[in-house]
């Protein structure tokens, strides 16, 4: 057993997998059970001394298998990229013939002599040495090929990424300006004409009101399909796929052909469904089953009368075997909920435990032109998603659309369906102990294999990234630590950190930045590793400050003079009460009524907010921004929200330095309601509340305008 336990352990630091980690409550040792299943899950098995030892023989040896490693990611600033080549310890004197070949085509032909080169490591019967390459001045994702006979036969080829060591930033911003603007909850958006959930449509209105606030950004939470066939499914970070788009999002009056379709015209006719239409707008919470109901029936009139088009054949075959999966996804998934299983494919059986088997394609073939209506919604998504990026750019936003990329994708869903060897689907993204949570958060998200990552040479992953990009002006990276590590939790035992190649993936999320024209922010909220916020800033990668996390270890807040430049700063986010919620303890009161606080912790939160507020009220007054009559100090800071307090506490944080700022718009308009409970479910009517106004209401409202002049007047 110790023996299986010492190479258990060599196993996982070969992995990555840490031996401890800090937490909320202490140091948290990696159990041996935990290095085994975590193991497994990253396709390397270690259950027995004899498998173990036989899958720490195949690691040592991996790196002597292949003339190349799939990938190297090199900084284009540094001018050459050391790049390991395995040669035959007995033939170092066999020169290696290479060759670059650019993504354009162009090649680069060089000769070197492996005895001058420096020896790395070896294992008897190969050594790697290092091949210092003369860099391209070009960016991109190139290749380069040797040539000796003494080299092994595989891995002859890899793929140079030439990565900037910063990523994109505006001009106005390289200029000195500093951005701010409205980070939206897109299904929260409520107008004259939509359906009962946001739209694309009213996403590009809102550029209207934007630019007519004086704001640069117009951010939105994740937007990518989810699952059709349960629309329930709620979440924005919860996702089937990150290449595609949500078709809830869809405005079915701007669908092209819609006004002369004449079966969606008898269907807006018909009297029910308009009665089901006018419930759903006037609903405080977004009904996603009604909407579901009402634009899947919208969906399949326009379909009906859809003839093609040469831009759906381009969108088809640009989408690829991606967009095949998505959408053949979809049909299963609605073809086994009828048969009352779930939408996540293990419960679907063997048959059908990817694409590629052939019960799998006989299902795609009887059901052709179901797949086809979903390529079909997910084409009319990308357009109109387009359509409302356009609208920014229009309205002259200075960084235009931020878009939020999900840490990670729900882990029966169809981009881990495809691509089984990249996803470890046994394994949830998490977040470790708290004082809530003793095991831990699990998020239901899978983390991609590092390892396959590299095998790939990240091409997933540059995918996502450009997906998410290719609209954008600046994108949000959601827990950017997976960068650098990710929590990540088997069934049945504790988690533990899993580390993946960080200079690799910053290279790559700052090259797709720069071929993008894309800011790019990371929300580095939660446990965050000593290194990684100055990491962050080496890369031109802006960090997340919240105002309620900013504070000193006393509880003081931090002054905002003393916040970093290279930051975005924000009140809260769409995981925190609202300003109104927290000063009135809106949020207390909600966790109480759902179970999540007995009495004795609601009066230990109650005391906890009291010295909160107080802390802020200490915080503004030392700016000379008191907003707390002195005489009735007592019973404002323990009632209701004081006339004067978000104007204060946005005055406040606009003293900042930092590049971009964000204005939640349930804050300007008072809402007391949170968007998202983490640690919820059902319990909660979490990613239903729709704001308190409308689109129009929005252009004319009074707090609105006193925010903006804020802000105009402390960033202009």
């Amino acid at each position: 057993m110790t023996n299986h336990i010492e190479t258990v352990n060599l196993l996982a630091e070969k992995a990555g997998i840490l031996p401890e980690f800090s937490a909320e409550g202490g140091i948290y040792k990696t159990s041996f059970e935990t290095q085994i299943a975590v193991l497994n899950a990253l396709g390397i098995d270690a259950c027995t001394p004899e498998k173990a030892e036989a899958a720490l023989q195949a690691e040592l040896e991996k790196p002597f298998k292949r003339a190349l490693p799939p990938v190297v990611v090199a900084r284009i600033e540094k001018g050459v990229a050391d790049v390991p080549v395995t040669v035959r310890a007995k033939g170092k004197h066999s020169p290696i013939d290479y060759v670059l070949t650019l993504e354009s085509g162009e090649q680069t032909f060089g000769q070197a002599v492996p005895a001058m080169l420096e020896k790395i490591d070896d294992n008897g019967e190969f050594e790697r040495v290092k091949l210092v390459l003369d860099l391209p001045d070009v960016m991109g994702y190139h290749s380069l090929t040797v040539e000796s006979p003494d080299l092994p036969e595989t891995g002859r080829t890899m793929t140079l990424v030439v990565a900037p060591t910063k990523c994109y930033q505006p001009e106005m911003m390289r200029e000195g300006g500093k951005p701010w603007g409205y980070p939206l909850q897109l299904y929260a958006l409520r107008s004259a004409e939509n359906w009962g959930i946001g739209d694309f449509t009213d996403l590009g209105k809102m550029a209207g009101v934007a630019q007519r606030f004086g704001a640069d950004i117009l951010g939105i939470n994740p937007i990518n399909v989810a699952f059709m066939a349960n629309v329930e499914t709620a979440s924005p970070y919860y996702s089937s796929s990150r290449l595609f788009l949500n078709p809830l999002y869809i405005d079915v009056t701007a669908v092209e052909g819609a006004q002369k379709s004449k079966k969606l015209q008898a269907l807006l006719a018909d009297k029910d469904f308009q009665a089901k239409l006018e419930k759903a707008r006037a609903s405080r919470l977004v009904d996603y089953a009604l909407v579901g109901e009402l634009k899947g029936k919208a969906f399949e009139a326009l379909y009906a009368e859809f003839k093609g088009s040469a831009d759906f054949d381009a969108f088809c075959e640009k989408g690829g075997k991606e967009l095949d999966n998505a959408a053949l996804y979809q049909v299963l998934a609605e073809s086994f909920v009828l048969k009352k299983k779930g939408v996540g494919f293990k419960s679907w059986g063997k048959a059908y435990d990817s694409p590629d088997t052939a019960q799998a394609k006989k299902f795609a073939r009887e059901h052709a032109d179901r797949i086809r209506y979903f390529k079909y919604l997910f084409w009319l998504a990308d357009a109109q998603f387009k359509a409302a990026s356009e609208a920014c750019k229009a309205a002259n936003l200075g960084v235009g659309l931020y878009q939020d990329l999900a840490v990670g994708v729900a882990a029966e869903s169809a981009e881990t369906w495809g691509a089984q060897e990249l996803f470890a689907v046994d394994l949830s993204i998490g977040s470790p102990p708290d004082m809530f949570n003793a095991d831990g958060q699990r998020w239901g998200v899978a983390p991609m294999r590092p390892e396959v990552m590299k095998q790939e040479a990240y091409a997933t992953y540059r995918r996502i990234l450009s997906a998410n990009m290719k609209r954008a002006g600046a994108v949000r990276i959601d827990h950017v630590m997976g960068l650098a590590r990710l929590f990540c939790i088997p069934d049945g035992v504790a988690g533990a950190y899993v580390l993946y190649p960080f200079a690799d993936m910053v290279g790559i999320v700052a090259l797709e930045s720069h071929r993008n024209k894309c800011l790019v922010v990371g929300e580095d909220l939660g446990v965050v590793p000593s290194f990684f916020r100055e990491a962050l800033a080496e890369a031109g990668i802006l960090s997340f400050r919240v105002c309620r996390y900013e504070r000193t270890p006393d509880g003081r807040y931090i002054p905002p003079a003393s916040y970093p430049e290279s930051a975005l700063v924000a009140a809260g986010t769409h995981d925190m009460p609202t300003l109104t919620g927290w000063w009135t303890g809106g949020d207390i009161d909600a966790a109480r009524k759902i179970g999540l606080m007995d009495e004795q912790k609601e009066q230990s939160a109650r005391a906890e907010r009291y010295g909160d507020r107080f802390a802020l009220v200490e915080a503004l007054s030392r700016v000379g921004l008191w907003f707390v009559e002195s005489e009735n100090f007592e019973s404002q800071i323990n009632g209701a929200l004081p006339p004067k307090m978000i104007e204060k506490v946005y005055t406040y944080l606009a003293q900042a330095p930092c590049q971009v700022f964000l204005v939640q718009l349930e804050d300007v308009l008072h809402q007391a309601e949170q968007m998202n409970m983490p640690g919820t479910c059902d319990e909660y009517p979490n990613w239903r509340f729709k704001l308190p106004k409308t689109i129009e209401e929005l252009d004319s409202d009074e707090n609105m305008e006193k925010i903006a002049n804020i802000l105009k007047a402390a960033r202009s």
